[in-house]
């Protein structure tokens, strides 16, 4: 019996949460939890996600120094084992250099700096540190990517304006799935320090950061949302599902502000986009009145004089009614 309690006791410990499994309090669990997304998979990613939820917002802090990389403490930490290089004792040399190793690509600004130190043992180590991180660097940034996604997860889940900083900053990542995912949580903040962000991410090279950030502009009640999605559907040169996207939100706002340009997208080139319009302009107007406009008449010189024609007495009843 007595030879069975060592193993209960040990199969209690692998139960627990990461934290409490190594006795650390919730501070260094939560620390261990985002090192740990770097590279784990599968099952074991979405566990450490889940705990750092559970953990809850007030850990927010370092989840958002890690996303901003303006870790005060790693820094210092990083210069000390910059110093330990020459350290007297040959194991605590040999200690340094691979936890720099470890740290990798946050490292790697004062390892290069490091190579100009008068201590030539340290210059020595962090030359031969760099070629390992530098020959690691595609790996390192697959270890980012990985770890930035899924404590993006995390700060979605609080959607708290205090992690709107690293978001914003992260949403012009050089990393695709980095920027998908920030702009995925800035848009399910909606916060109206963020119309910038988005808006700029509408031109971004990837069309689902592009449709993530309409989505958020969509959500947030601002007055300068209408003035941004106006500037979208007058844009020819920008993608048509933004464009309709964009005039979808104003009916769904209820933009009644936004009618005169709507008029003016009646006689827009494409079929698509005189349809949203026009459905939009009906709405925000209250009336199922058409003036004779037909969206779909076709693209002939008759078609889009009448077009023209019912454009303007929609342009005449707004100068009447604007003011009700």
């Amino acid at each position: 019996m007595k030879r069975l309690i060592p193993i209960a006791v040990f199969l209690f410990l692998l139960a627990l949460p990461p934290a409490t499994a190594r006795g650390d309090d919730n501070t260094s669990g939560v620390k261990l939890a985002c090192d740990r997304l770097r590279t784990a998979e599968g099952e074991d990613r979405q566990t450490n996600i889940e705990y750092l939820i559970k953990a809850g917002p007030e850990y927010l802090p370092i989840i958002n120094a890690i996303l901003l990389e303006e870790d005060e403490e790693l820094e210092r930490h990083i210069a000390e084992l910059i110093e330990q290089l020459g350290h007297p004792e040959w194991i605590k040399r040999v200690e340094a250099q691979k936890e720099l190793i470890y740290i990798g690509l946050r490292a790697l600004p004062k390892v290069t700096e490091g190579k100009t130190n008068k201590d030539s043992e340290i210059a020595y180590r962090c030359s031969e540190i760099e070629k390992i991180i530098q020959q690691a660097k595609q790996d390192e940034l697959v270890k980012r990517r990985e770890q930035f996604t899924a404590l993006i997860i995390v700060v979605k889940a609080f959607a708290d304006t205090s992690s709107l900083k690293c978001l914003h900053k992260l949403s012009s990542d050089s990393e695709k799935d980095i920027r998908r995912a920030a702009i995925d949580a800035v848009a399910s903040i909606a916060d109206p320090s963020s119309l910038d962000v988005l808006f700029n991410a509408l031109d971004d090279e990837d069309f689902r950061v592009k449709c993530l950030a309409m989505s958020g502009l969509g959500k947030i009640q601002d007055t300068r949302v209408l003035e941004l999605m106006t500037k979208v559907i007058e844009d020819k040169s920008k993608n048509l599902h933004m464009r309709r996207t964009a005039a979808l939100s104003l009916k769904r706002n209820d933009h009644k502000e936004a009618i005169g340009k709507l008029i003016n997208i009646l006689e827009d080139e494409n079929y698509a986009m005189r349809y949203v319009a026009f459905k939009t302009l009906r709405h925000l107007a209250g009336t199922t009145e058409t003036f004779g406009y037909e969206y779909g008449d076709g693209e002939d010189a008759a078609a889009k004089a009448a077009r023209h024609e019912a454009a303007l007495k929609w342009a005449k009843w707004w100068e009447e009614n604007r003011d009700n």
